[in-house]
Formats: C-alpha cells, sequence, structure tokens
C-alpha cells in the first residue's frame, strides 16, 4: 500500500482517482509525518466489504456441518457468490 503526503495528495488529486481505480488497492495519506488517512475507491470498498462478508458467513459454517443448519443454504451462497463476481 502506497503512501503519499497530503499536500500532495491534494495537488494531484484527479491522479490519484485515477490510480485508486485502476489498482483498487488503498492509498495511504499521511499529514505532519504521520500516517491519518487510507483512501480507496468506492467500487473497490464495495467488492472488499462483499468479500468479508462473505468470509464472516463461511467461518460461521463449521466444515463437518452442512450450510442449511447454520442459517445459509448452498442457493443462497451460490446466488451472493454470483453477485460478487459480477461485481454488483
Amino acid at each position: 500500500m502506497m503512501t503519499i503526503k497530503f499536500d500532495d495528495f491534494c495537488d494531484n488529486y484527479d491522479l490519484f482517482v485515477k490510480l485508486c481505480d485502476m489498482t483498487s488497492e488503498p492509498i495511504k495519506i499521511s499529514k505532519a509525518g504521520r500516517k491519518d488517512l487510507v483512501v480507496i475507491s468506492a467500487e473497490a470498498f464495495d467488492r472488499r466489504r462483499k468479500m468479508l462478508d462473505l468470509r464472516e458467513k463461511l467461518l460461521r459454517v463449521s466444515e463437518d456441518e452442512p450450510f442449511g443448519d447454520r442459517g445459509i443454504s448452498l442457493d443462497e451462497l451460490g446466488k451472493y457468490l454470483s453477485e460478487i463476481e459480477n461485481g454488483k
């Protein structure tokens, strides 16, 4: 993850927006020598949030129990994975 100075970010905002969009990686913003903020594109944020939601759901399921016993069916999981793959 790249770290840039606040002033550089402000002076080159459009450049860093494009960089975030192209790489889908967050950028750390530092101010007065301290890491202050993390910036990420909205699309990348939504994708990461969905992946974290999925990971959380999968962690609730133990390996030896069927999905249905823990509140999520295989159909629901399939739909959720399809949404993530299609970028929704």
